[in-house]
């Protein structure tokens, strides 16, 4: 990976997020990245703030006009993990039903599908990746 390409220009804060640094993840400047990665910058701040304990900040901010699904699909892990569980698995399904490629869809909507005890479906969703490092499942089978 060139780390001054597009591609690379999230490798920094991607790795502080995997890392456990929220806080930093959360405070990093994405005033000077591509226009295509301001997405998914966004995602990685919304899933560190919900780390940190921030889902309603978070649910706040996105609004009720989410109408990209990976903002979508980060409205349905707040939810979870603010306790609502019903709506996150609304939230889940509608996009599972319209939005499964989507790689963002694909772990947030597993992680909440596992959460509230839908392996199948999880693993189902998980399965549709495309070389997404972080959807990898390998099935264990006795």
């Amino acid at each position: 990976m060139d780390p001054f390409s597009a591609e690379g220009e999230l490798l920094n804060i991607h790795n502080a997020f995997h890392q456990g640094q929220f806080q930093e993840t959360i405070d990093f400047d994405t005033t000077s990245l591509s226009s295509q990665n301001a997405v998914p910058a966004q995602v990685l701040k919304y899933r560190a703030q919900i780390a940190n304990g921030q889902a309603k900040a978070v649910l706040d901010h996105v609004g009720k006009d989410a109408n990209q699904p990976e903002f979508s699909a980060i409205k349905a892990f707040a939810h979870y993990s603010l306790g609502n569980v019903d709506e996150a698995q609304q939230e889940v399904d509608r996009l599972v039903e319209d939005s499964s490629e989507n790689a963002v869809v694909q772990i947030l909507g597993a992680t909440v599908l596992q959460a509230i005890g839908r392996t199948d479906d999880a693993l189902g969703l998980l399965s549709k990746h495309q070389g997404n490092l972080e959807a990898c499942v390998e099935p264990y089978d006795n």
